[in-house]
This record gives structure tokens, C-alpha cells and sequence, in this order.
């Protein structure tokens, strides 16, 4: 199936929240960075919205990069992921998670879309002339490492963090 990336709207308000619920009844970590939960409005989710344009055009608090969020829409327009580019990396963001964030839904895993959806934002770096572009990833998301592995990531090394007990693998693409 045809995958592709879409810049966050209100189209997908009751898309995003259904989707949102789905990830946090099960449990499993909810990524990229700007997914949290299901909105109780659309006002709401139009400020959310808002938040992440600004945030694409650096309008962001001096800890943050300006950062391009997607949302994966497969080829039937189901909202089935999301993906975030950072455009450029802050300390924490060069020595942990990187440039690239992104996640498949519960219920559409292991269907080949996360490389899919990596190698379309790799593409999405190439135009913003971001040539080499770091992964952050943790050790036991297995199936993400491989994922990046297979799309050309060279791991540099394994790090850990303040407030999290887990290493992350960072690799090189």
C-alpha cells in the first residue's frame, strides 16, 4: 500500500483522536515527540495544529529546533502514523533522538511502512539540504533499529539520559 506524508489539518481531527486512543490503550510508546493524546475539541486541536506550524517555522522555545511534523496517510486516507523532521539539532537533540522522529499505529505495524515512512522523510531532509541525519532510538525498539539499519543507518554508538532508564543507539544516515 501507498503511503504519504501530510501536513497536519483538521481534516483529521476525529482521525488523530481515534488513532491517539488506540496508542495509549495499548500501552506502547507513542512517537514522534509531538503525539500525546486524543483532543477533547476542535479548538483544541486547531491550537495543536497551530503549535506545530509554528514550530515548522522556528517560531519555538530556544531548548527546541524548528521542526516539520507530518502526518502518514495511507493510499485509502487513514491516518496511520506520523513522522517529524527537525531541522536542525539542539545539544540534546545532537547527542540523543536526532533529526528524524516517526510511528506507525498499533494496528498498522509490520506492514513495511516505518521504512517506507523514514525513507520519505529522508527525502523530505535531502530537500531541506540536510544531507547527513542522525536517528536516536531505543535499545529495546527493535524493530525500529532495524528499520533504520535497513534504510542505511550506521549505528555511532549507544548513549543514556538523565530521567530515562533505557539506552538509545544512535546511527548516522
Amino acid at each position: 500500500m501507498r503511503l504519504y506524508l501530510a501536513k497536519p489539518d483538521l481534516v483529521y481531527f476525529d482521525q488523530f483522536n481515534e488513532m491517539m486512543k488506540e496508542w495509549c490503550d495499548s500501552g506502547t510508546q507513542i512517537a514522534p515527540w509531538f503525539l500525546d493524546k486524543p483532543f477533547d475539541s476542535t479548538e483544541e486541536f486547531e491550537k495543536y495544529i497551530r503549535m506545530l506550524d509554528n514550530c515548522e517555522h522556528g517560531i519555538v522555545d530556544e531548548r527546541f529546533s524548528a521542526t516539520t511534523s507530518f502526518f502518514v496517510i495511507d493510499e485509502s486516507g487513514r491516518l496511520v502514523g506520523a513522522a517529524s523532521l527537525r531541522h536542525y539539532l539542539t545539544f540534546e537533540g545532537l547527542n540523543t533522538w536526532g533529526h528524524i522522529g516517526y510511528g506507525i499505529r498499533p494496528c498498522e505495524r509490520r506492514k513495511g511502512y516505518a521504512t517506507e515512512v523514514l525513507k520519505m522523510v529522508l527525502e523530505e531532509a535531502k530537500a531541506k539540504k540536510i544531507y547527513k541525519v542522525l536517528l536516536g532510538v531505543h535499545e529495546s525498539n527493535t524493530a525500529s533499529w532495524k528499520t533504520i539499519e535497513k534504510c542505511g543507518g550506521i549505528l555511532e554508538n549507544t548513549v543514556t539520559i538523565d530521567g530515562d532508564d533505557e539506552p538509545i543507539r544512535r546511527y548516522w544516515i
